[in-house]
Formats: structure tokens, sequence, C-alpha cells
């Protein structure tokens, strides 16, 4: 009986691991779960994709009459219609954004779930803060820092159809050739519609529901093509910009400060000629502050020169990343925020005083 027990034993053991085995073959895999293939192979194998966008207002699809009809989710049903492929989006998105603010968020992130599939939505607003040469190197940053994140993810860059600055959109698509993204540049789409840009778009910035349908259908068109031509994903070769390689951090604590006051996680003044200091090392400086409807003017000085003058009324509080300035000398540098007064910002009705909340300074 003992010897006849003792043969059971190595038997039972291997009968176990052989039924785990086949257990494990039929449970399905969840999205995401494998990174060792990518978004082509997905798509042809029948395995649903994750994407991220980390855009602007038309990033996220402003302008749509309802959230059924933003481009990506056009894009969504598309590929589920006609190919039974199934997306599932991720979004680091903000109205009225820049790259600059696209970098910062992403950096923040600390979720690190694979991503298959990445849109970059920038250019419209980049062009009211920066200078083509600044906004090469803010949106090439962008781009290797989401390749870092996400090493076997594909790229998409997006022209915004709005784009009239065409050195902007040039420097969209030489990056996107240098990196082997696809850039899908909707500016001649919607030119060559037929249809004007009042049919297009909500406002003549932001495509409304039929709009994000070209861009939707632009996106599809351009995949398939990738998928046919067994195109490779983008890469991470070497920097085009010399100054590329950003990382970007805060900080918080401050030199100096008159007139303002510690509330809600912001110092906050109404008060004109408060002041707020800050000393930085960096070449490249930006701010932290809340947005909102009771918004003031703050004037910005660096080094005892006034480089220039931020508005931060927006129609609903929102924390933002603000570009201010780049291309500062090597060394330590002050900077400070002076509160405007009661300058009527765009937005505020006659009673209203101006606030100015201020969190931390942002520098490379």
């Amino acid at each position: 009986m003992k010897k006849n027990a003792k043969s059971f034993i190595p038997f039972a053991a291997i009968a176990t691991i052989l039924l785990i085995s086949y257990i494990l073959q039929k449970v399905p895999k969840t999205y995401g779960s494998d990174d060792s293939i990518n978004v082509y192979q997905k798509f042809q194998s029948g395995q649903p994709i994750q994407y991220l966008v980390i855009g602007d207002s038309i990033g996220r699809g402003s302008g749509a009459e309802n959230p059924s009809l933003t481009w990506f989710k056009q894009l969504e049903n598309k590929m589920n219609e006609n190919d039974d492929s199934r997306l599932h989006g991720d979004y680091v998105v903000q109205s009225g954004s820049t790259a600059f603010e696209g970098l910062f968020k992403l950096s923040q992130r600390r979720e690190r779930e694979h991503k298959d599939l990445i849109f970059i939505v920038f250019g419209e607003n980049d062009r009211k803060y920066m200078s083509v040469d600044d906004f090469t190197m803010t949106y090439e940053a962008l781009i290797r820092k989401a390749k870092r994140l996400h090493p076997h993810a594909e790229l998409f860059t997006i022209t915004e159809s709005s784009l009239k600055q065409n050195e902007f959109a040039v420097a969209i698509g030489r990056l996107s050739h240098h990196y082997g993204a696809t850039n899908v540049d909707m500016r001649p789409i919607f030119k060559n519609s037929g249809l004007t840009e009042k049919q297009l778009t909500k406002d003549l910035v932001h495509p409304n529901g039929l709009g994000y349908k070209f861009y939707a259908n632009a996106i599809y068109e351009r995949f398939k093509d990738n998928v046919k031509r067994e195109k490779t994903v983008a890469a991470l070769p070497s920097k085009l910009h010399a100054h590329a390689e950003l990382e970007l951090s805060e900080v918080t604590h401050y030199k100096k400060m008159e007139g303002f006051r510690p509330r809600g996680g912001y110092y906050t003044s109404n008060e004109k000629g408060s002041v707020l200091d800050y000393r930085f090392n960096g070449s490249i400086l930006g701010v932290k502050l809340l947005r909102s409807p009771d918004g003031g003017e703050v004037k910005v000085w660096i080094d005892g020169n006034e480089i220039t003058t931020l508005n931060t009324w927006w129609p609903f509080a929102r924390e933002r990343y603000i570009f201010i300035t780049n291309g500062l000398e090597p060394g330590t540098h002050t900077v400070r925020f002076e509160v405007a007064g009661r300058i009527k910002a765009l937005g505020l009705d006659q009673d209203t005083i101006p606030y100015v909340r201020i969190a931390s300074t942002i520098t490379d």
C-alpha cells in the first residue's frame, strides 16, 4: 500500500499541472495585457486595443453635439462595426492647453498601463503662447516622453483643421517623419471636402459632429493603410531639437511673498501690487495656477524684466500649467508674479473682483 501511495503522488502532481495549464490557455486575455505585439498585429488577431489621447479641446472632442460624435468615439464605432475591433480610450486632455501642458500632465501620471496607440493633438493653442522653435522643442519632448512610457505604442499626430500657422504644421510633419509617427493633416481634408468651415465646425475652430466624422474617417483610412503596408510602429531615434530632452518639475517654495495668502492649495490675492517671487534653475519656465470665472491678470517678471501678462480668467475653475518662456541662460533666475489689480479680464462682469491663484512654478 505504501509503495502504491508513493507512486500516486507524482502522477497527481503532473495531472494537476496539466489541468492548470489547460485552464490558463482558455482564460481570455484582458485588453492591454499583452505588450509583446504591436497595435496592427492586435488589430489583425482581433485583440482589443488600448489607446491614449494627449491633446487640447479638439483632442477632447469639444464642439461635438453629444459625446458619441467626438472623433474618437466615431473612430471606435467605425472600427467596431467594420472590423469587429474594440478600442478602449484614456485621455490626458484639456481645453486651451498646449504641448507644454500635455508634457507636464503626462509626466505627473502615476498610472503606467500599457498603451497600444497614442494620439497627439496640439498646435492651435500653442501658436498663441510660444514661438515655433519653443513648440518644436516641447512637442518633440512630448513624443519622446510618450515613447519612453509606452515603448511599443504607435503614434498618430493630428494636425488640426483650424491651424492657420503653416510653420507649426510643418514642425509637426517634420517631427512625425523623424519618429515614424503617422501624421493626419486635417487642413487639406476640410478644404477639399466641398463643405464650408461653418458647416464643419461649431465656431469656426472646433469641429462639430460632421467635422469629427472627417477626423475619424481620415484616421481610420490611415490606420488601415498602415495595416496593409505592415508598417512598423514609431521609434525613438536621436532627438532633432537640441533641448528636446525635457524633464519638467515643480518649484513649490517661494522666495518672497507680499499680499498673497495660502488658500485652498494656492497663494491667492486680489490686491494690486501683490507679489510672489520664486528662485529657480532652468532654461524654461511655466506656472501652475488656477483659471476661474473670477480670474484676473498677473504680470510676470524674470530677473527684473517684464516678460508677459497672464490672464487667469476661464469660464469654469481648472488648474492649468501655462508656458511662459524658454531659452533662459544657464544659472539661477528669479521670477516675480505681480497682481495687475482691478483690470477687467475677459469674461468678468463689472462687480467681480479679479483674483490670482498660483500654486508653483514649472521648470526643467
